[in-house]
């Protein structure tokens, strides 16, 4: 959780992206708004394993598709 810059309140909550351009022009970093003073400000983005992680991505998609395969062929072996 982020630190507001102007308060260092750690009452901090994500805010939605104003426009497409404000997200490109914030690569890499997250909207916040302080609930505290109201100030909305920008912070490095939580790390997230699920996305940044490359292993997780590589093995993802196949083993997803894996089981799909499995549970179809169940299904129909069942019937």
């Amino acid at each position: 959780m982020p630190t507001c810059p102007r308060c260092d309140s750690t009452d901090c909550r994500e805010s939605p992206w104003q426009s497409e351009d404000e997200k490109r022009a914030h690569k890499g970093e997250q909207a916040w708004r302080c609930m505290s003073c109201v100030h909305r400000f920008y912070a490095p983005r939580p790390p997230s394993w699920l996305v940044d992680n490359p292993l997780v991505a590589m093995l993802g998609v196949p083993t997803l598709v894996f089981m799909i395969a499995v549970t179809v062929i169940m299904i129909i072996w069942k019937s």
